[in-house]
C-alpha cells in the first residue's frame, strides 16, 4: 500500500500511480499525465470531467472508511453511481488510448480500478482501520514497508533550525 500521504494529497495530473516503485511523496515521478494538454483545452470548455482526479478522490474516501476494504469499494461506487448525472461525459485511459466516454455506468469500473491502483494494497497489507473503528493488530511484516516510507517522509518534512551541535 502506498504511503497515506501519496493517497490523500497526491495528484494523479503530477504522478503516475501506474509506475508501481513510487510508493511515497519521496519517490521519483513522471511528473505529468499523458493527456494533460488535451485535458486542460477541452476539459473545462465541454465539462469533461477526468476519471484519474474522480479515482484520487474515491481512493481517499475508500482508505479513510472503517469498514473492510471491499464494503468500502462497493460503497464509493455506489456513491459515485447516486451522485453524477447519467449523461456526464468523461476523460478515460483504454488500452493506452485517451477517449472520451459519456455516462457514468460506461466508467464506473475504470474509476475504481484505477483508485485501487492508487492505493495499492498489496496481500497481507491492511488499512489503518478495522469495521468497529479500532487500530488494528498489524504485524511487523505486514507494516515494515509503510512505516520506512512514513519515517522518510516525516524526516524530509523536518527542518534543521541551524547547525547540530555535537
Amino acid at each position: 500500500m502506498r504511503n497515506q500521504k501519496l493517497i490523500k494529497k497526491g495528484n494523479p495530473c503530477s504522478i503516475n500511480y501506474e509506475e508501481k516503485e513510487i510508493q511515497s511523496a519521496m519517490d521519483p515521478k513522471n511528473r505529468v499525465c499523458p493527456n494533460i494538454e488535451e485535458c486542460s483545452k477541452r476539459s473545462e470548455s465541454e465539462s469533461i470531467h477526468c476519471y484519474r482526479r474522480l479515482a484520487q478522490q474515491m481512493a481517499r474516501f475508500i482508505f479513510g472508511n472503517i469498514n473492510s476494504f471491499e464494503s468500502a469499494v462497493q460503497e464509493e461506487r455506489q456513491r459515485f453511481l447516486e451522485t453524477y448525472p447519467n449523461n456526464v461525459k468523461f476523460w478515460v485511459c483504454r488500452d493506452e488510448k485517451w477517449q472520451i466516454i459519456k455516462g457514468k455506468e460506461n466508467v464506473i469500473d475504470d474509476i475504481v480500478a484505477f483508485a485501487r491502483v492508487i492505493i495499492d494494497l498489496k496481500p497481507g497489507e491492511r488499512r489503518p482501520f478495522t469495521q468497529d473503528g479500532k487500530i488494528l493488530e498489524i504485524f511487523p511484516e505486514d507494516a515494515t514497508h509503510n512505516a520506512e516510507l512514513d519515517l522518510v517522509d516525516i524526516v524530509s518534512e523536518v527542518k534543521p533550525f541551524g547547525k547540530m551541535r555535537s
